[in-house]
């Protein structure tokens, strides 16, 4: 159940008429570079990482409307704990002026790279760091590579966000899709019910096998819910430079783990370099909800077609983008409390974990922010009853929630999400939705806001 509430709005925007000017929209990137040293310790091996693949980045977006400023912080990283989102609004406030609750985080979950610092605890019971971090090794704040990189963390995403607030300049914002259904497939598959005349199925494929195709199903089995598409948003000059080019899918960053125990920005690294050769400017990946979403093979000749597919595939959105009118920018945010399993609260020692839920719009574009891993149907189920027309739901953003999170339901059909992984009760995913529309209708209901239905 819900237990607090708190919704804090950019308040002082001026009413809007047919009269008064255009928002002159000013948005800026900055990037520094997060790579730790190869002498920091893999968390799925417990061993230090030995190399460094490829490099890890922040990246900062900031927003201006000349009255409101927000910026959508996202890094190389698994994910982003409580602790972690509260100290970067932290040094970004204090360095920048930007309010903190104004400032969205979001980790590409990639599974070779550390997960996200604690910096203090506090804010889950007993469960200071991510269990999953100390399945293999003990807790590395005192371990002098590890200490340096988490103030590296914090210093770089300052770095970042002043070069981006350097850097801005007014700018439209336009947006496209396509289809990469090929690329990935949602790995909790819905078992019958009943009706098989064999207990178990003759034949199945794991993605190791060498008949792997996840075109095929086996067992009786049918597909689970699976969101195709590649938004793009492309920020260009108002001489029609591009300055960025922002891209969100909902799928696993683990193209790399775990065949390569090497520091890696798994796919999304590639594929970002590949869409900014294209258009020019930077490129930004914001994971969505694939917590049940895998890429479709893995390795590093995975990796390279599909990055040359993505920026294949924004080429072709790009004839067919729109642009979006300018509007004041917005930001609204949610705290709730989320019931946790019996597991998770004799580990945390705690009933609940507050998780926080962040809206940041500007006009018809909405990204929502949830914390944890969430399942693909609760980005769909926002997206639906979102009032905004282009609205994009991020995962892995401000916390670690629940982890593994889905809709009532999703416990019963079991599996790894649905186990340990899950700290929520069966609630926990209503309990977010809830909260995103709740937090997207206050918004665009609120006074002064235009183009309401």
């Amino acid at each position: 159940m819900i237990v607090r509430f708190v919704l804090l709005f950019a308040l002082g925007l001026s009413r809007l008429s047919a009269a008064e000017p255009a928002i002159a929209l000013q948005v800026g990137v900055g990037r520094a570079d997060i790579t730790p040293g190869a002498e920091v310790r893999n968390w799925v091996t417990g061993k230090p990482y030995g190399t460094v693949l490829d490099p890890l980045a922040v990246q900062v977006l900031t927003l201006e409307d000349g009255k409101t400023r927000a910026a959508v912080v996202r890094w190389d990283l698994t994910d982003v704990s409580e602790s972690s989102r509260d100290e970067v609004r932290r040094v970004i406030e204090a360095a920048t002026g930007i309010p903190g609750g104004n400032i969205l985080v979001n980790a590409s979950h990639t599974h070779s790279a550390p997960w996200s610092p604690v910096y203090r605890d506090g804010h889950r019971g007993r469960e200071r760091d991510n269990w999953w971090a100390l399945r293999y090794m003990p807790a590395q704040n005192e371990h002098p590579p590890f200490r340096a990189w988490m103030q590296r963390l914090l210093d770089a995403s300052v770095e970042a966000t002043k070069a981006a607030l350097a850097a801005a300049r007014p700018a439209t914002l336009s947006i496209g899709r396509v289809s990469v259904a090929e690329y990935l497939y949602n790995r909790r598959p819905r078992a019958p019910a009943w009706g098989l005349a064999e207990p178990k199925a003759t034949r199945t494929m794991a993605a190791s096998s060498p008949d792997w195709n996840a075109a095929v199903l086996t067992g009786g089995a049918t597909f689970g819910p699976m969101d195709r598409t590649l938004s793009l948003l492309w920020l260009r000059a108002e001489d029609g430079r591009n300055l960025a080019t922002l891209y969100h899918t909902s799928l696993h960053s683990v193209s790399i783990y775990p065949s390569n125990p090497g520091i890696s920005a798994d796919w999304p690294g590639p594929a970002s370099a590949a869409i900014a050769g294209v258009f020019g400017g930077d490129a930004l990946f914001l994971q969505g909800t694939c917590g049940d979403i895998t890429p479709w093979r893995r390795g590093p000749q995975a990796v390279a077609e599909m990055a040359a597919a993505f920026a294949q595939k924004a080429r072709e959105a790009a004839k067919f983008s729109v642009r979006l009118a300018p509007r004041p920018l917005r930001t609204g945010r949610a705290t709730i409390d989320l019931p946790l399993t019996p597991a998770a609260r004799e580990r945390t020692g705690t009933e609940t974990v507050a998780a926080e839920v962040q809206v940041i719009v500007c006009g018809p574009l909405a990204f929502v922010a949830l914390p944890g891993e969430p399942l693909t149907d609760l980005g769909t189920v926002i997206r639906e009853q979102s009032p905004f027309p282009q609205t994009l739901v991020l995962g892995y953003s401000n916390g670690m929630g629940v982890h593994y999170v889905g809709l009532p339901g999703e416990k019963a059909r079991g599996g790894y999400e649905a186990g340990v992984a899950g700290a929520g009760t069966d609630e926990c995913g209503r309990l977010l939705v809830e909260a995103a529309v709740r937090l997207l209708r206050e918004i665009h209901f609120s006074p002064g806001y235009p183009e309401k239905p």
